[in-house]
């Protein structure tokens, strides 16, 4: 077990990932902002979503080297008897960087929501464009379904006479391969939320305690 400044240089650090963390899910959110525009070039899109594939990957390893370090951290002062004088500043440290780590999680996950809700209302309006007459049945059902019936619509579009058929199935792949990627964001932050509340419960020794948890 580490002593006292030897934790509290481990805590700082800590808390600068956790800060830069935050950082790239404001950088993440305005990408993909970006990537909301119709009217960008492929090029850039490309450059746009590359980017922040980066920051997506940056952040993912950030939040699990958090994680990592904070439940060791509770693991060790699980062990560390209350008549210590270091317990109550050991305690606080953990209690701060659990509750940061906790709202980090929670801000991304809202981000990514956020991106799927505004990706899926920009298909919507973009087929509806395409298609007038669709039902929001219809809508819906190509919205979440996967490449292959995607491939399917193509030949839909153009039996119905729609121009620009293929450049109609390319936006919509475009946007169902985003909603992919958002929703296996959205499943790693819940596990990880999951796998650091269990852990919490398992070693907390006040039960009454509030918990994350990310539905």
């Amino acid at each position: 077990m580490s002593n006292i400044n030897e934790f509290l240089n481990e805590t700082i650090e800590i808390g600068q990932k956790l800060t830069n963390a935050k950082s790239n899910i404001t950088k993440i959110q305005e990408l993909q902002a970006q990537l909301l525009d119709n009217h960008i070039s492929t090029i850039k899109e490309d450059l746009l979503n590359k980017e922040r594939e980066n920051f997506v990957s940056n952040t993912r390893n950030l939040l699990i080297e958090c994680r990592d370090q904070i439940k060791r951290i509770q693991y060790e002062n699980a062990h560390v008897p209350s008549s210590d004088p270091n317990f109550g500043p050991r305690q606080q440290k953990y209690e701060y960087l659990r509750t940061k780590l906790c709202n980090v999680l929670e801000d991304y996950r809202q981000v990514e929501s956020d991106f799927m809700k505004r990706t899926k209302d920009c298909m919507t309006k973009q087929y509806k464009t395409w298609n007038p007459k669709a039902t929001q049945p219809e809508i819906d059902y190509y919205i979440s379904n996967s490449d292959s019936q995607l491939i399917s619509l193509l030949a839909l579009l153009k039996i119905n006479g729609i121009k620009g058929a293929k450049q109609v199935l390319a936006e919509l792949q475009k946007r169902n391969e985003y909603i992919k990627n958002i929703e296996y964001t959205v499943a790693e932050l819940a596990a990880l939320s999951r796998d650091f509340h269990e852990f919490h419960e398992q070693n907390v020794q006040d039960v009454g305690n509030d918990y994350c948890v990310l539905s």
